[in-house]
């Protein structure tokens, strides 16, 4: 009896973490599939116009490694250090409402480049199409 209760507990947990996590594939607009790596005119072009469209600036620090000199007594021919370069990220963020029957769907672009899909736990509020 507790095999199946645990059972149970494990395959509606694997279901719950299913539910709000991103496509691998991408996002599903009818039968075409705009790609992680598509830009915003390609998904424009595949999926149409997004219900709702928010845009912004991202600061970031990334890590840089330069060529530097090598320490004296060093044996070594080349070194690096390493170097922090603050950068401006552009952001938009897309949410298609694909109908009543579909989990609502988000897009994230950064410089105009799809990075991540994902979607809501909760339908959408359009009638089916």
């Amino acid at each position: 009896m507790t095999h199946w209760r645990v059972s149970g507990v494990l395959l509606g947990l694997g279901i719950a973490l299913a539910g709000g996590t991103s496509h691998a594939e991408g996002l599903r607009c009818g039968d075409k599939l705009a790609s992680t790596g598509s830009s915003l005119y390609e998904v424009r072009a595949i999926c149409g116009e997004p219900d709702d469209a928010q845009h912004s600036i991202e600061s970031r620090t990334i890590e840089r490694r330069v060529p530097a000199p090598c320490p004296p007594g060093s044996e070594r021919r080349r070194c690096e250090t390493v170097t922090y370069q603050t950068i401006e990220i552009a952001v938009d963020r897309w949410t298609y409402d694909f109908g009543s029957n579909r989990f609502i769907e988000f897009a994230r672009f950064e410089d105009g480049v799809l990075v991540h899909v994902g979607n809501s736990s909760s339908y959408g509020h359009k009638d089916p199409t």
